[in-house]
């Protein structure tokens, strides 16, 4: 990024303040706010991208093989506090969102399937925005100005004009690894795409160019996307393979050679927070080259790096302000609660307190995760009617019978997959002295009451998991993932902590169980 371009952006961004959703309460602020009216019309339940299907609008051959879903894609902005904030619209209604503004613009984005880059709208303070979907993309019309659609809406010109609706060259740098049946092939693959990605990189600088000459994209919009172009290249080069690659390659070359990264001037953190790419640049540079750690599991695995490492780092970072170290302390800190034990959690947890100043941010975090540390040595379950008990305690109750304990979610493919055949399993050992127990894992109440019916699960061994995030019960029993099945004799011993599904083998375990006792 050159010297014009950080000057561009840096007068851009200290007309964007912060904006807030109307009904949300907080301290007065005395510059009076307008707002920005958020209208979605027919946005889908479901944002489901078939591999196979390798544009836009192409009806897929066979909707039964692998895909990609989010059962929600909304749109993010950041609020008055520096929280990131995400509207999912109703589906399949027209649905409406009032935002506060105290600010001249406000940064939209979401997530496209085809791009590897988020598909961002700038919209004005006062402005009534109305989204209309095809092919589970959002397209924006301004209804309150005249707005050129390029502008507006580049990021569909963009994949358009450059990719004709097709996977861009920047989603299959890693992308191809689900396109490709062999695995092994995808490093060179990767490095392959990220040549060509590297020519799109160059023809699209030259578009933007073209439309700011023309006056069809405004003098805002050309820095804003020319700098999130910038960062989606600097990301291609975190990947491990490309970053093994242009390191080789700049030893064999003159060092005046290789373009160097992308810096942006930190002390302008207060006001480039609020765009998308900016967030995900301080994501890039506070990840500090650490090595990924992999993790197998019986039916999956994953890598991450050391979120507490991360965590203590960034704390120390003297690049970072305060506006910056709460953004990023808040997203390493969920990397420890996705990733680690209830131990870690909890001294984090206290550095978190001790470390940042958005105490309103802390209190959602406590809220949302229900970080009640005092119950990590219990499973605290509610049953349907609402009633508290412990998963001790149903133990207890159950004592003298087999357990098939399941532990599954109303947001989990696979677990409901494999209801029909639990329903089944259940009459087929009616005569049996089992029982059958299930836990819903990181779920919400809504969604697993409604999962229940319509799965037609019993209601009376049936079970939401208060504090999944901080039981050490969970760490204990080894659940990583789910579907997740134990069995507990008639003593109430853990005999299987790694019992097979219903239709793939629990009939027959348990069976030979019964039969030795």
């Amino acid at each position: 990024m050159n010297f014009i371009r950080i000057i561009s952006l840096s007068l851009l961004v200290v007309l964007i303040s912060s904006c807030k959703e109307k009904s949300e309460s907080s301290e007065p602020i005395n510059t009076k706010p307008n707002t920005i009216v958020l209208i979605s019309i027919n946005a889908p339940a479901k944002y489901v991208h078939y591999m196979e299907q390798d544009s836009l609008g192409k009806t897929p051959v066979d909707s039964s093989g692998p895909y990609a879903t989010l059962k929600s894609n909304g749109f993010t902005y950041l609020d008055y506090m520096n929280n990131v904030q995400t509207w999912i619209p109703k589906p399949n209604v027209s649905d409406t969102i009032t935002i506060e503004c105290y600010s001249e613009n406000l940064e939209l984005s979401t997530n496209n399937f085809f791009t590897a880059i988020k598909q961002t709208f700038l919209v004005k303070n006062g402005d009534t925005v109305v989204f209309n979907f095809k092919d589970n993309v959002p397209k924006a019309n301004i209804t309150n100005r005249n707005v050129n659609d390029i502008e507006i809406n580049y990021n569909n010109f963009r994949h358009q004009k450059l990719f004709q609706n097709k996977y861009s060259s920047h989603y299959l740098v890693f992308g191809n690894m689900f396109l490709n049946a062999n695995i092994s092939e995808y490093p060179q693959k990767s490095l392959d795409y990220y040549d060509q990605a590297q020519k799109d990189y160059e023809r699209e600088m030259a578009l933007l160019d073209s439309l700011h000459s023309t006056n069809s994209i405004s003098e805002v919009n050309y820095s804003y996307r020319k700098d999130a172009l910038d960062i989606l290249m600097e990301s291609h080069k975190k990947l491990k393979n490309i970053k093994a690659w242009l390191a080789q390659h700049q030893s064999l070359q003159n060092n005046e050679t290789i373009e160097p990264p992308i810096v942006f001037d930190l002390s302008q953190t207060d006001s480039l927070l609020k765009f998308s790419f900016f967030r995900e640049y301080l994501n890039n540079i506070s990840q500090y080259d650490l090595e990924l750690i992999n993790e197998t599991n019986t039916s999956s695995g994953s890598a991450y790096i050391d979120f507490r490492i991360r965590f203590d780092s960034i704390i120390q970072d003297k690049r970072f302000n305060q506006t910056a170290k709460n953004y990023l302390l808040f997203n390493s800190y969920q990397g420890i609660g996705d990733n680690f034990k209830v131990k870690d959690k909890e001294l984090y947890f206290k550095k978190l307190q001790e470390s940042t100043t958005n105490r309103a941010k802390l209190n959602e975090v406590v809220e949302e995760y229900k970080l009640d540390f005092d119950t990590s040595d219990q499973l605290i379950l509610t049953n349907i009617q609402n009633d508290t008990t412990t998963f001790a305690s149903v133990l207890k109750r159950n004592q003298g019978k087999w357990l098939y304990v399941d532990f599954w979610a109303s947001w989990c493919a696979p677990c409901l997959r494999t209801m029909p055949a639990s329903n089944q399993l259940r009459k087929e050992l009616d005569t049996e002295n089992i029982a059958f127990i299930y836990l819903a894992l990181n779920d919400t109440k809504v969604n697993w009451k409604k999962a229940v019916q319509t799965y037609q699960i019993p209601e009376n061994q049936n079970y939401f998991i208060e504090n999944s995030n901080v039981s050490k019960v969970i760490e204990d029993l080894h659940i990583k993932t789910i579907p997740h099945y134990l069995i507990y004799n008639p003593n109430g011993e853990l005999v299987n902590g790694y019992a097979n599904r219903p239709g793939k083998g629990a009939k027959e375990q348990l069976q030979k169980l019964i039969s030795d006792l």
